[in-house]
């Protein structure tokens, strides 16, 4: 079975609490010319943002915007099946 995941926003604050307490597991953050994006397995909670849609996910994900290393990029992006040869992860929007 595969795993879903969402984006949201995350503090730099919470981004620095969660690298720090080793409970980024599975996630992905993602440094932007807007803050923080955190691609996370379904109701891990980290973000401390709302989850984004996949239009907002795709958007805000582009390379324009991204700050890091493109591997960094690209696998939150193929995470949330968002890359053409997306083999595992789906996005989910579990916001409202």
């Amino acid at each position: 079975m595969q795993e879903q995941y969402e984006a949201r926003r995350i503090s730099k604050q919470r981004a620095e609490q969660v690298k720090k307490s080793g409970a980024l597991g599975d996630a992905v953050l993602v440094g932007t010319f807007n803050g923080f994006i955190i691609v996370e397995p379904v109701g891990a909670n980290l973000g401390d943002g709302s989850a984004f849609s996949p239009q907002e996910a795709d958007y805000e994900l582009q390379p324009v915007w991204h700050l890091g290393p493109k591997a960094t990029l690209r696998e939150a992006r193929r995470r949330l099946g968002l890359e053409a040869n997306a083999e595992q992860g789906q996005l989910v929007h579990a916001g409202g």
